[in-house]
């Protein structure tokens, strides 16, 4: 908008100019405007035009200069040509602005035909806004496309190692969180789809292409599956979650190329754990099926819901824990605590150990096949090549106790004296209703009692005949137990065995030999290896 305090005029026979009323001027401002359009003029006459003569028209200049009687027009597009831009210089004369036409016209010459904003156009001439740049034609910028990316559902990295007392910083450094336990089901990762780009068009009404969006495919790898809309990427089995070659594969086995110490920390794995190595002290793995040990066990706890193998065997000093769902097989175990709900099976020798199995124990690979110092207990049978040793070790034996199967019979037991008991108590109060009831003192009331204590009655003599008959079939399979256990000895028995077989004990005197121990009629009896 013009908002210049006077107004300049240039007509045939001269240049006149007009000083607005009520405003503010000053003669440099009016003497420098005019020299800029080649006009000079004595400072003296504007002075008095200034002070004396406001609101009239005065001439100042007979000679118009050459070129101002029409506006200047300059278009400029910017450089991605989403813009184009007008400056308007205006005309010496006011009254010769040009119309928005005029300056669309200068706009398509300079090659603009699309954006034009006409409404900026109108108000460039309407408010007279020169010696500035305005935007009046814009195109439509393009919308680059959004590439498909993939968001992973599980931390792949490394957890940090668990610090025991934050205040003294010290840090676990067992427990690096190398295993990443995945389950059958669970999304491993999701793509989120591409976005489409848009293309847009510059002012010069050319199209200005748009980034195109790339797919992205989900990173499947072994015993993993893509979801019916293509979107995510789901576990086939349980396992351990790995990356290798840019892929994410579950991993039914765990395997540890060298031993389990520092490097790799404690594993704990849904699945089975192979150890090329040895466990070294301090550690734990847990299995959710099998583990096996290439090396040797320190004094290490290890616990796996299937068998447990140890090719270097078992070497606790004092603190080795080891406990399987099925079979533990060694090489050897010294001073170690083993417990094994099937069978434990060793090759060479169990020495000074806590040894338990539900069915048997066996130690014959080796020529010694040894047993000796501490204690072994089996459901069924305990087997060796030599039992105890030429020192008169204390070595203790047990067979035909199950502690699951005992532990299973002392509940149900407890259970059946419990509901005795409140079966007791029921069948007393209902005889003293029904003696009321036979001497005509019973009333609605009594009556409802009695009935609900029938009713409860019959639920407690249920609940009775259930268990009496587990109680029965537990002590059947204990009964079987006990009948089938034996002590078998292929070489040498040597005195300071203690041998335990239902609750009766018998101490080894002397040195036997090529003998099986077993139950019968209340008291322990050998006969000949078999």
């Amino acid at each position: 908008m013009n908002s210049r305090p006077f107004s300049v005029y240039a007509r045939e026979d001269g240049v006149y100019i007009e000083v607005k009323p009520g405003k503010d001027v000053s003669k440099v401002e009016i003497i420098g405007y005019l020299k800029r359009q080649g006009i000079e003029v004595e400072g003296n006459l504007i002075d008095e035009i200034i002070d004396q003569r406001r609101g009239e028209i005065v001439k100042i200049s007979d000679e118009v200069p050459s070129g101002t009687g029409e506006a200047t027009i300059e278009v400029d597009i910017s450089e991605d040509g989403i813009e184009a831009l007008i400056h308007i210089i205006p005309p010496l004369d006011e009254t010769n602005w040009p119309s928005p036409k005029d300056l669309e016209d200068e706009l398509k010459k300079a090659g603009v035909t699309f954006g034009i904003k006409r409404d900026l156009l109108e108000k460039a001439c309407a408010e007279k806004i020169g010696h500035q740049w305005m935007i009046v034609a814009e195109g439509i910028k393009p919308i680059d496309g959004e590439d498909a990316h993939v968001d992973l559902k599980v931390d792949l990295e490394r957890l940090k190692p668990k610090v025991d007392d934050p205040s003294a910083a010290r840090v676990d450094l067992r427990e690096l969180g190398a295993v990443i336990n995945v389950f059958k089901g669970q999304v491993l990762a999701e793509k989120i789809p591409p976005k489409q780009g848009r293309d847009g068009i510059n002012v010069l009404g050319k199209p200005i292409k748009a980034k195109q969006a790339r797919d992205k495919n989900l990173p499947k790898g072994n015993n993993t599956e893509i979801s019916e809309d293509g979107l995510k990427l789901i576990a086939a089995i349980d396992g351990n979650l790995v990356v290798r070659d840019g892929k994410l594969h579950v991993m039914p086995v765990y395997e540890v190329d060298g031993d389990v110490d520092y490097s790799v920390g404690n594993v704990n794995f849904i699945g089975s754990v192979l150890i090329k190595g040895s466990v070294r002290d301090g550690f734990t793995v847990i299995a959710g099926s099998d583990i096996q040990v290439g090396g040797v066990v320190e004094a290490a706890n290890l616990r796996a819901s299937g068998r447990i193998l140890i090719r270097g065997g078992i070497r606790g000093m004092g603190r080795a824990h080891i406990e399987a769902e099925s079979d533990i097989i060694a090489l050897f175990i010294d001073q170690s605590y083993v417990k094994s709900n099937n069978n434990v099976i060793v090759e060479r020798s169990i020495m000074h150990s806590t040894v338990m199995a539900t069915e048997k124990i066996t130690v014959m690979g080796g020529r010694r096949g040894v047993i000796v110092g501490g204690s072994c207990s089996a459901g069924f049978e305990i087997s060796c090549v030599t039992l105890g040793s030429e020192m008169g070790t204390k070595t203790e034996v047990q067979v035909g106790i199950i502690p699951s199967l005992q532990q299973e019979l002392k509940i149900i037991l407890q259970n059946l004296e419990d509901l005795e008991e409140k079966l007791n108590s029921i069948e007393n109060n209902l005889a003293y209703i029904k003696r009321l009831e036979a001497q005509g003192m019973i009333d609605q009331s009594k009556r409802a009692l009695m009935l609900q204590l029938s009713k409860a009655k019959l639920r407690l003599q249920s609940s009775v005949e259930f268990y009496d008959a587990q109680r029965q079939k537990l002590e059947g399979e204990i009964l079987r137990v006990n009948e089938a256990c034996r002590v078998k000895v292929k070489g040498a028995c040597y005195p300071g065995v203690i041998i335990n077989m239902r609750g009766i004990t018998y101490i080894v005197r002397d040195r036997m030999e090529y003998v099986t121990f077993y139950f019968d009629k209340g008291e322990i009896k050998f006969t000949s290896y078999s």
